[in-house]
Parts: structure tokens; C-alpha cells; sequence
């Protein structure tokens, strides 16, 4: 008996589905990739609803999985391109999307490296987008169930993207939210509360419980939806490159003070120290910060201010080469 006569992919993907589709298959569920498969169908429905697609709708799906919100996905969307890591799990995906012409399947992990988007997945949706008729208001959504180990890099590197993405509907752990969502001044407010406050607006739509999921996680989970505006804070920086350095030298060491995390930051220029005390002192009183104070304290319209004024200070200091 062939296995389609025994599980049939076009039904709902469910726990005890899923089950019996591994167990005929070989598959089995990597815990090191974060494999936790959504299989509440009205949360399903939610996401879609939530992304409020169009025909000229581009999403790029990150862990699609075995395809089960791929095909509402492309029932919507004018493209989907789904992506997902697990081979196994990719040849169920190309049987579950057999009957759709408007989905590209990669079978690839979504990183190149930590600070990076995979290049092909990138000139992939631009090249799609740059065909699209111009008269057509065509963006990019993004929607994903991402595991924890990877969910930083991600969110990081695709708000700073080249892609025009104007929505991001993301599945992510606790931990993850918790520091997206953090205020200044408490101890989860760092990298990710800060690129995220940069490039987007972010609302918790809905907490989910483990039991949404199978296998289901040790921790709760919830739906984010981020609405990307590049333009409210990223124009204001003078020196993107140097607004990074900034914040990585602030952050990369807590328990430092201000004034000493930018004399390292300094030093790593190959600024001889000289007066750059002082110099870094009259820069914090100029910009209206406590040389005492520490990055987590920061808003970030204080922070672009800040790293403005060290850009510049360290582009005018650097020895000539």
C-alpha cells in the first residue's frame, strides 16, 4: 500500500496526523532545529487573517515545515516562498504544495552566518518583487515560527535587510518577547529591544500556550506582529556603521559605565587615550547623559543622539593611515 493511501497530506496537519505521517517516513523531530509544529488550526486561520494578504502580497515563510500554513499562506498571497532546513520535512512540503504555481520551496537554513540572510533566498524575493507590475504596491511579509536559537539573528538581520518588508508575523518563545518588548532601565532591555524599537513597531497579539504546538516546548510562546517603518529612527542616524559599533560596545559589556565602554569602543579605533576622557565627558554632557549611566538606561532617540556625536568624534580623531 502506497503511504499517500494511508495519510493524506491535503487534510489538516495535527498532532495525531503528523505522527503517523514521521512514523511512516523515518522522521524523526530534531529537537537542536527548535521543531516545534503548530497544529492548533485556528491559530492557523489567525495568522492569516492577521497578515491581512493580498494578491500583491510577497511572504517569505521561514520553517514551513510540512506546508500546513504554507497552503493558506498561498491561497492569499500573490507568492509565497517557503523555506525550510529539514530535508526530510522539505519532501513533504514539495508534496503538500505539488498543486500550487505560485510558491517557491528553498531547502535551505534562512542564515549564511549569524550576521547574515542567506544572498540567494534575498535576490530570490528581490528579483520577484522587481518584476512585479509597477503599477502594483507590491511588499514583502514575513511570517515564521522561529526557534529560540535562532530567533535574534533573524529578526535582526531581516528588519535591516534590503527587502521591502512591511510586516513580520512571528512565532517566538517568551524569552525572545520578553526582550523585544522590554523598557529601558530593566534587565532584558538590550540588542534585540533596541534593533527592533529601530526598524519596527511591535504589538503581542496573542500568548500561546505549549500545548499548541507538538512536540510541545517547556516554555510559553506567543504571536508578534511587527509593522516595519525604516524611516522613523534609521534617517536620523548620521553613521549606521558607527551607530552599531556604538550599541555592541555598550552592550557587549553591561557592568561598564558609559564613559568606559566608549573608551574601549575608542580604543578599538586605534585612538591614542590622550584627552579622549575628557573629550568623551564633554560629548555625554553635550547630549544630556550622566558619564555614570549605563546603556540599558538608554531611549533610543538618546542613543542615535549619542552614537551621532561619537561617529563623528572618532571619524575626527582617527590617525591618519
Amino acid at each position: 500500500m502506497l503511504f499517500e493511501d494511508i495519510v493524506s497530506l491535503d487534510g489538516p496537519h495535527t498532532k495525531s496526523m503528523l505522527k503517523v505521517l514521521f512514523e511512516e517516513r523515518g522522521i524523526r523531530i530534531k529537537k537542536q532545529w527548535g521543531q516545534n509544529f503548530l497544529i492548533d488550526q485556528n491559530l492557523l486561520q489567525f495568522i492569516v487573517k492577521t497578515a491581512e494578504l493580498c494578491r500583491n502580497d510577497v511572504v517569505l515563510e521561514i520553517g514551513a515545515g510540512t506546508g500546513s500554513l504554507t497552503r493558506l499562506l498561498a491561497q492569499e498571497a500573490g507568492h509565497v516562498f517557503a523555506v525550510e532546513v529539514d530535508r526530510k520535512l522539505f519532501e513533504i512540503l514539495e508534496e503538500t504544495l505539488k498543486d500550487f504555481n505560485n510558491v517557491t520551496l528553498i531547502n535551505r537554513d534562512i542564515l549564511k552566518s549569524k550576521h547574515h540572510i542567506q544572498p540567494e533566498i534575498v535576490e530570490a524575493i528581490s528579483d520577484h518583487v522587481s518584476t512585479a507590475d509597477s503599477s502594483e504596491d507590491t511588499c514583502v511579509k514575513v511570517i515564521a515560527n522561529l526557534p529560540y536559537y535562532i530567533s535574534t539573528p533573524v529578526i535582526i538581520d531581516l528588519l535591516q535587510e534590503i527587502l521591502p518588508i512591511k510586516t513580520m508575523i512571528l512565532m517566538l518563545q517568551r524569552d525572545t518577547t520578553d526582550r523585544i518588548m522590554a523598557h529601558p532601565g530593566t534587565k532584558d532591555y538590550g540588542v534585540l529591544s533596541i534593533m527592533t524599537r529601530l526598524f519596527a513597531e511591535v504589538k503581542v497579539l496573542k500568548k500561546l500556550s505549549p500545548q499548541v504546538f507538538w512536540p510541545a516546548p517547556l516554555v510559553d510562546s506567543a504571536i508578534v506582529k511587527m509593522t516595519v517603518n525604516r524611516h522613523t529612527h534609521v534617517d536620523t542616524i548620521r553613521d549606521y556603521r558607527g551607530f552599531q559599533d556604538v550599541v555592541r560596545s555598550i552592550y557587549s559589556s553591561r557592568r561598564k559605565t558609559l564613559s568606559n565602554s566608549l573608551l574601549s569602543l575608542c580604543a578599538s579605533h586605534g585612538i591614542k587615550k590622550g584627552e579622549t576622557r575628557q573629550d568623551l565627558m564633554a560629548i555625554l554632557e553635550y547630549v544630556g547623559i550622566k558619564p555614570e549611566s549605563r546603556g540599558e538606561e538608554l531611549e533610543i532617540e538618546k542613543l542615535i543622539e549619542l552614537s551621532n556625536e561619537i561617529s563623528d568624534y572618532v571619524t575626527s580623531r582617527k590617525d591618519p593611515v
